[in-house]
């Protein structure tokens, strides 16, 4: 979600030939990133533990596994 989120913000700064915009996204993409290192990831730890982490070996953190 976060990814497409950025993604649109990206593609909107491209139509709209913003730089601006396209700061907001990079800016947005950052903070996205640090939140789910710092906040996110350890919340899902603590709730789910082992599960949580057989999930995070199978799946990769923004862009899928092969």
């Amino acid at each position: 979600m976060y990814v497409g989120a950025g993604l649109a913000l990206a593609g909107a700064a491209l139509f709209y030939q913003s730089i601006p915009l396209l700061g907001y996204a990079g800016l947005f993409l950052a903070f996205t990133h640090v939140f789910v290192v710092l906040y996110e990831e350890p919340t899902l730890r603590r709730t789910f533990a082992g599960a949580y982490e057989a999930y995070c070996r199978r799946v990769g953190r923004w862009w899928p596994k092969r």
